[in-house]
């Protein structure tokens, strides 16, 4: 299970890696719109954790 866990509480899980990446770049938008410009899907996919399911 891939998991994304954010400072500000918001937490993600899914083990479909683009569709995780996707909810956070979401994320991202609505509730740090400040950080869009330099989060990209690469940069999620380094903040991914693998935890068990």
């Amino acid at each position: 299970m891939n998991q994304v866990n954010c400072e500000c509480g918001f937490s993600v899980r899914d083990e479909d890696e683009e569709q995780l990446v996707e909810v956070v770049l979401q994320h991202v938008a609505s509730t740090h719109p400040e950080l869009v410009e330099n989060v990209t899907p690469a940069v999620v996919r380094g903040w991914i954790e693998v935890v068990p399911s």
